[in-house]
């Protein structure tokens, strides 16, 4: 083959690539667009979120608002509750807990929302100057469950 042949194949071939590069970019384009359009309509369907209730549910939520509108006082935790569950909480640990260890286990535990500002200023030095509470303070921001000594009993030495 001479060399004008060559170069005529050649300028033929890269000319077909050329059309077939064309040809998938307007294929790319049109797949482009069609996406736009689909995420567009999903955006649309998402942001219109078609909440559809049983007359059941509906009878649920209703009992439901009742319920908070009724007792306002839902948020109050008693002081004998939480005072029963700190004792339980110190009698259960071998060593003292920190402040912060006694309301992590109010809250994880049993669920009970304190700050620990309440539990630190209020409500621990009431437990402690109440006699019928067995707790104490062992060092500052630490308590511990205090055991009972008897008469007849020697202490540990």
């Amino acid at each position: 083959m001479s060399n004008d042949k060559e170069k005529l194949a050649i300028y033929q071939l890269m000319k077909e690539i050329v059309e077939e590069r064309r040809e998938l970019s307007k294929q790319y384009y049109d797949l482009k667009t069609k996406l736009d359009q689909l995420n567009k309509r999903e955006n649309n369907e998402s942001e219109k979120p078609k909440v559809v209730l049983t007359i059941l549910d509906q009878e649920k939520i209703m009992q439901q608002d009742y319920f908070y509108k009724k007792n306002k006082t839902q948020h109050y935790n008693s002081f004998d509750r939480v005072s029963r569950t700190i004792v339980s909480i110190l009698k259960q640990s071998p060593v003292p807990l920190s402040n912060k260890q006694i309301i992590d286990k109010l809250i994880n535990e049993y669920e009970l929302s304190i700050t620990l500002k309440n539990l630190t200023c209020n409500i621990l030095p009431k437990m402690n100057s109440e006699c019928s509470l067995p707790i104490q303070r062992a060092y500052r921001g630490y308590w511990q469950y205090k055991l009972s000594v008897k008469e007849g009993d020697k202490p540990y030495d």
